[in-house]
């Protein structure tokens, strides 16, 4: 989706653009530019679902695990919520990064770097993602281990 008035990819409304977006990043992306800056304390929650996901990845498969939350091309996806590496196909649109229920998340090469959201959430909704998204990790190594 490109913007009508600007020609940019993403989802604006008279072109406003989140302070945090690099050059790079609105000339080259395919990914949208989500309207709002992401919070420094939502990035921090989901470095620490990275960091549960490669330590329960890890201890299913004794390998390490390429986060989909860097640059790697890898992709994670349950029931609750899925995470995608930046993409680096110029053909494809990658319209989110990160996704729960309607919480859409986009960065740019790596989470932190050009991080935008696609809405302002209150801080009881982010818990929640959290707290979800962090139990279907746990559930996913549990499942591992019953198999």
């Amino acid at each position: 989706m490109k913007c009508s008035k600007c020609t940019l990819p993403k989802d604006c409304e008279d072109c406003p653009v989140p302070s945090n977006v690099e050059l790079g990043q609105l000339l080259f992306s395919t990914n949208i530019v989500h309207r709002y800056n992401c919070p420094e304390w939502i990035i921090a929650l989901l470095r620490d679902l990275d960091r549960t996901l490669q330590i329960v990845m890890y201890n299913m498969t004794q390998q390490p695990y390429d986060s989909p939350f860097e640059n790697t091309g890898n992709s994670f996806i349950c029931d609750v919520f899925e995470v995608h590496a930046y993409s680096w196909d110029d053909d494809t649109e990658q319209s989110f990064n990160f996704k729960y229920q309607d919480i859409e998340i986009n960065w740019y090469k790596y989470l932190g770097r050009g991080t935008t959201i696609n809405g302002i959430y209150n801080s009881e909704k982010i818990i929640e993602m959290y707290n979800k998204c962090l139990s279907a990790i746990l559930e996913t190594e549990d499942e591992y281990e019953d198999c």
